[in-house]
């Protein structure tokens, strides 16, 4: 598995906008281009996600906010950068606060499953909406699941030592596939209703299960 810096690397290959907000002005004027982007994309779909629009709800010019995210993909790669570091933030708070093998696993499928209930799931399903006919936003969504799945590995090192980094990588993906599922699903069920409930706690188990059998 390549490391996190490697990752990073790869993912902008022609995009300086992160350097260029330089200072905290900056930095604030670039949050503020995401909050707003993010808004509209929640709000009314992909196809309200035009630059200019962005730039008109914020009083600058389109060329000003060009300086910082010089194309529309620029900016939905920072959006979902954003929610990537935003959730395995919490998965990492969520894992580190157990100590049992079990209460790790635990804690990274119910720190998923807490993601897939915020309104900034929308984004997720937008994206892979636009994947299906895009490529551009298919090789986005492709990194940002490949950054996750990476950061879940990591946390599966410290739960079974013994797996080698090429079986950690295959059961994150399953981990991912399984998560994607719940999404899905919980567009037409009630996420907090029995049947989510008890079919998120078989998931955990049979996870836990593979685990412990291949740590034998």
């Amino acid at each position: 598995m390549k490391k996190e810096a490697d990752t990073n690397s790869e993912r902008r290959p022609d995009n300086n906008s992160a350097t260029r907000a330089t200072g905290k002005k900056g930095q604030k004027r670039r949050q503020q281009i995401i909050d707003v982007a993010k808004e509209l994309l929640i709000s009314d779909g992909p196809v309200s996600l035009v630059l200019r629009d962005v730039a008109d709800r914020l009083g600058i010019t389109h060329g000003n906010l060009q300086y910082y995210f010089p194309t529309k993909n620029d900016l939905l790669l920072a959006i979902f950068d954003q929610e990537v570091e935003k959730y395995t933030v919490g998965m990492k708070a969520a894992v580190s606060a157990t100590s049992t093998r079990q209460g790790r696993l635990d804690a990274i499928i119910d720190s998923g499953i807490a993601e897939l209930k915020t309104a900034e799931t929308a984004l997720w399903r937008m994206m892979m909406s636009l994947a299906s006919h895009n490529a551009e936003m298919a090789n986005i969504l492709k990194k940002e699941n490949d950054l996750y799945e990476c950061m879940v590995a990591d946390e599966l090192q410290v739960i079974a030592p013994g797996l080698s980094s090429k079986r950690r990588a295959h059961i994150a993906r399953i981990i991912h596939a399984l998560l994607d599922g719940l999404g899905i699903q919980f567009t037409y069920e009630n996420p907090n209703g029995p049947e989510m409930r008890a079919l998120a706690s078989e998931i955990k188990v049979a996870l836990f299960t593979i685990l412990e059998k291949e740590s034998v």
